[in-house]
């Protein structure tokens, strides 16, 4: 038992977009939005600000509870309570630390829905709350739900997710506070930003797709076990290049019998990985990754259909092989990707091996959130409705490096892996099963541009205000409107909307040169020349 050798409690302390994220939430609260979501990427601290919340609370004599859902996440959030000297109650089946008159309560989403209503110790100690904090909000319990819809209007309630794309989740929070985004936390190298390897994929091509719009479990695991030998191959190759030999690793597979098959072909090669599924009771599963967090793991790598997609924390991992093929959820994939990106001492370089194609379906959709993430929760926030297209073969052809296989970003002179001059005009070569190609996760566009070298161009905040200062004083000094214009100028020359942190630029008139203005003439008549006529004439 951890109360038995006590250790000093480390003070919270917050980072600067922690601060401003905890202020937008305490703005929207008094503006009356007692449900609101706190969107952040993976290792931007949503545990920690959630407890500076729930510490706050505690201080006041209030009570709160913190609602999660998995076995690991439970553990995870205790012992950081823990860390930081957060007295505490666990409401999970047999938990050593039921503690009910504790006044801050960590919550199994399960516990919640089995016992609820049922007039036992779960409706006893949930009353007279002040403040739930709902983890991985973009997972809509219906039990989670309804029991929310209970609490009083008084209860104010902050759901955590990195990936706000769940259909109807609008219907249950009404305000959003978009705290940071990936691309702002791997400049300031608290993430890693990933070196992904689209590698020999699963063949989903007679798979069936089910109710949810994504492929069928059965047949995905006839097809991926197809592969596994590719998927020891393809990994023993890119660590060995890498790393030297295989490091820390977690794998995603398509079903439980999947992820076996590929531990034991692992196991052929002489690697330990083990499956987390629900074959294990909750002792054989902690032991399993009390293991695997440890600097000498005897565990190489875990493997998991769903169980280590959300909210797992282990640092040190360096790689991740994804083995599970997704239509639709753009969710499952940022999630998944997230599990190696976060930083650790000495770690400069994180490897992702794609076995499913979701890589390239999913790269717009991925740039677009990392360089922005989300700010409204409406029908255009909801990424998980549609079904992504596979890319086409010539697609694939412009964005691959001839020289050593790397995704070349359109706009890019240069491999920026291997410096190797662009052509002109796409080759012939095409794709080849079982060779590996490394995914550049930059922004895509469709323009013409050598941004590392273009004047005006070569830094994204400072192209904005260019922009800023031209349309400005093209609005007669209307700062408010020459921002929307702005923005529109960035999004033809980048292929996203600028970020919204450069809402608290400042306006700079010194930066309208000759050079940005005529610039930004060229491309406002580029866009005149695309717009059809019966438009131009409105």
């Amino acid at each position: 038992m951890r109360d038995l050798f006590p250790v000093e409690a480390e003070e919270i302390v917050l980072r600067d977009w922690q601060s401003a994220a905890l202020d937008s939430a305490r703005e929207n609260i008094r503006k009356g939005h007692r449900r609101q979501v706190m969107c952040a990427p993976t290792g931007a601290g949503k545990t920690i600000f959630g407890l500076a919340l729930m510490d706050a609370a505690k201080r006041a004599g209030s009570r709160s509870a913190f609602v999660t859902d998995r076995t690991a996440l439970i553990d995870q959030t205790s012992n950081a309570m823990d860390r930081f000297g957060i007295d505490h109650g666990v409401m999970q089946a047999t938990h050593w630390r039921s503690r009910p008159h504790s006044l801050v309560q960590l919550v199994s989403a399960q516990t919640l829905g089995r016992r609820l209503g049922n007039g036992g110790y779960v409706d006893r100690n949930l009353r007279d709350l002040r403040f739930v904090l709902i983890d991985e909000a973009h997972t809509l319990y219906q039990s989670t739900l309804d029991w929310l819809a209970t609490l009083p209007e008084s209860v104010a309630v902050i759901g955590l997710t990195a990936t706000p794309f769940t259909k109807g989740l609008g219907q249950y929070y009404s305000a959003i506070v978009n705290a940071t985004t990936t691309d702002a936390l791997i400049e300031r190298g608290l993430l890693t930003r990933p070196l992904i390897y689209v590698a020999t994929e699963i063949d989903t091509s007679g798979v069936a797709v089910c109710s949810t719009g994504e492929w069928d479990d059965a047949g995905l695991e006839r097809a991926g076990v197809k592969i596994v030998g590719d998927v020891v191959a393809e990994y023993i190759k890119r660590t060995h290049e890498h790393f030297g030999g295989p490091v820390k690793t977690i794998v995603f597979s398509s079903t439980v019998a999947h992820g076996e098959e590929i531990c034991r072909a692992f196991a052929e090669v002489g690697l330990n990985f083990a499956n987390i599924s629900y074959h294990d009771d909750d002792g054989e599963r902690r032991e399993k990754i009390a293991e695997f967090r440890k600097a000498d793991s005897a565990i190489t790598g875990l493997v998991s259909c769903d169980a280590l997609a959300k909210g797992f924390d282990v640092p040190d991992v360096l790689a991740c092989i994804l083995c599970r093929p997704l239509r639709k959820s753009l969710t499952t994939h940022i999630q998944q990707l997230g599990r190696v990106m976060r930083s650790a001492p000495g770690k400069n370089k994180a490897l992702v091996i794609d076995h499913t194609g979701n890589a390239l379906r999913f790269l717009t959709d991925t740039v677009e959130f990392w360089a922005n993430g989300v700010d409204r929760l409406d029908e255009s926030a909801e990424k998980d409705r549609a079904a992504r297209a596979a890319v086409k073969p010539e697609e694939r052809k412009e964005l691959v490096c001839f020289g050593c296989s790397a995704i070349l970003p359109p706009g890019a002179t240069a491999c920026l892996a291997c410096g190797r001059e662009r052509p002109r005009r796409p080759s012939g070569v095409s794709h080849v099963n079982g060779v590996t190609q490394l995914l550049s996760m930059n922004a895509r566009t469709g323009r013409k541009f050598d941004y590392g070298n273009h004047a005006i161009l070569r830094d994204q905040a400072d192209a904005y205000l260019s922009f800023l200062a031209f349309t400005t004083q093209r609005k007669k000094g209307d700062v408010e409107a020459g921002r929307r214009w702005a923005a529109g100028l960035f999004k033809g020359v980048y292929g996203h909307w600028p970020s919204r942190s450069y809402d608290d630029l400042p306006h700079n008139p010194a930066l309208m040169t000759l050079e940005v203005e005529r610039f930004c003439r060229n491309e406002m008549a580029r866009y005149s020349k695309k717009r059809p006529a019966n438009a131009a004439a409105a």
